[in-house]
């Protein structure tokens, strides 16, 4: 059976009309609003003007998401392709490429989401179609990897500044990195392996070609609602409130907090010690400006660190603040929603929805604190744009000096000269034969000095 309801479609748009209008005031409205349990109406909460206020400001955060994400991507993909130069090459900088892919594929899925709930008109069919399987768990699972990744540089730092003996020693350990890398991967899968049947695609059946003009004949309408698994009451307080906010909220935070002081005490007496140190002239010496040199490598990395760490701390409380309350609430919110009902406070959507902003922003920071904390990513991001620019330079001088050499073959320098010959044996006749040789330009061949080319994912 297909639905062919007409007051599901607006005429004059030819979308459809995603809540029903209530038809009462805002009088009307609040003194039926309330239950004496706690909870509201649903239905009459969303005709509200607050809620209308809220979705306004909804789509104004799924805006600033997609520009900031945007950005954010480009950001990213130039920052992998500076941290992957052979200069560039040590642990830390891979673990680092392997944070920005984890943060452009959040922020990618972060767009998507952004357009599914705001402009859903414009989110493509066939990835609604595989939304259970790819967007929604990815989309958790990319977030939760770029957290655990930051743990691992956290902790690699603090094995380089607190541990300088034992990082020495396992330094020269090419696949190092994987050791932090896969882990971290492995954990993010993990934890988020029940998101895989969380959600559902389904299809109805609408018929609205008696409406109008709008549709010819009965389409096919696909949508996504949650499984059994998503709706059961203790998977909800056991895994998805508690769970999530210990993986991703407390535990993460609480090192990053222990980790980073530890590094910070470290940093003041190891710069102290760079001060103090002087370098003698013998092969003792070289031996200790190579470590000094590698020192000061560590302290500006582990200044890419703390500020990475800081970046994440000011736009991960406010989601961990609005998970801990949640988790401390959600016994009363479902037994709400056992009733019809709901019990989500206004100021807890205000606040959700410019969380899901945060996450964007700390994903799209990457290239602007390496940039401006780093100094070797820096000075390779300086030497690349100067490459770059003195190739486009080149590049239009050659087309230049290209252009004005096919102007002057289109003028060939030609010498005639005429010779009379006489036939003796068979003609009276004076043949005149021109010969006409031909001097041709030679062309020069210009070397082209081109940079690195910067490509896109």
């Amino acid at each position: 059976n297909c639905i062919t309801d007409c007051s599901i479609l607006n005429q004059s748009t030819c979308l459809p009309i995603m809540t029903k209008q209530v038809v009462m005031d805002q009088e009307e409205i609040s003194a039926n609003l309330w239950y004496p349990d706690g909870c509201y109406n649903a239905s009459l909460f969303k005709a509200t003007e607050g809620y209308r206020q809220y979705q306004q400001f909804s789509i104004l955060m799924s805006q600033l998401m997609i520009a900031v994400g945007v950005l954010g991507l480009c950001g990213n993909i130039f920052s992998i392709f500076v941290l992957a130069r052979k200069e560039m090459k040590n642990c830390f900088n891979h673990i680092m490429i392997a944070i920005n892919v984890c943060d452009s594929l959040h922020l990618l899925f972060a767009i998507l989401d952004a357009i599914r709930n705001s402009f859903g008109e414009y989110y493509p069919v066939f990835l609604l179609e595989v939304f259970p399987y790819f967007h929604y768990p990815f989309y958790r699972i990319s977030l939760l990897a770029s957290i655990y990744l930051i743990l691992s540089v956290a902790i690699e730092r603090y094995t380089a500044v607190c541990r300088p003996h034992h990082y020495r020693e396992v330094q020269a350990n090419s696949s190092r990195s994987l050791l932090y890398i896969l882990p971290s991967l492995g954990m993010a899968v993990v934890v988020n392996l029940s998101r895989f049947f969380e959600t559902e695609t389904a299809k109805l059946c609408v018929d609205l070609s008696a409406c109008g003009p709008c549709h010819d004949g009965p389409v096919w309408a696909h949508y996504v609602k949650p499984t059994n698994l998503r709706l059961d009451k203790r998977y909800i307080i056991y895994y998805q409130t508690w769970t999530w906010v210990l993986s991703t909220g407390i535990i993460p935070l609480v090192m990053l907090m222990f980790l980073n002081l530890k590094i910070l005490l470290s940093l003041r007496r190891l710069r102290s010690r760079l001060q103090t140190k002087v370098v003698k002239g013998n092969k003792q010496g070289q031996v200790q400006a190579k470590r000094l040199s590698q020192q000061s490598k560590d302290v500006n990395l582990a200044f890419i660190l703390v500020s990475t760490v800081f970046m994440f701390f000011f736009c991960h409380l406010p989601r961990l603040v609005t998970s801990i309350y949640e988790a401390a609430n959600i016994h009363s919110i479902l037994e709400c929603k056992e009733k019809g009902q709901d019990k989500t406070p206004l100021w807890f959507m205000y606040v959700t929805a410019a969380v899901q902003l945060l996450m964007v922003v700390n994903a799209s920071v990457n290239f602007p604190i390496c940039f401006f904390a780093g100094q070797s990513f820096r000075s390779t991001t300086l030497q690349m744009i100067r490459c770059g620019w003195q190739a486009s330079q080149n590049g239009r001088e050659d087309k230049k000096e290209k252009g004005a050499q096919e102007g002057d073959d289109d003028h060939p320098v030609t010498t005639a000269g005429e010779e009379h010959v006489q036939d003796n044996d068979n003609e009276n006749n004076k043949n005149k034969v021109d010969n006409v040789s031909t001097v041709e330009d030679t062309k020069s061949v210009y070397n082209n000095h081109t940079g690195q080319t910067i490509t896109s994912l």
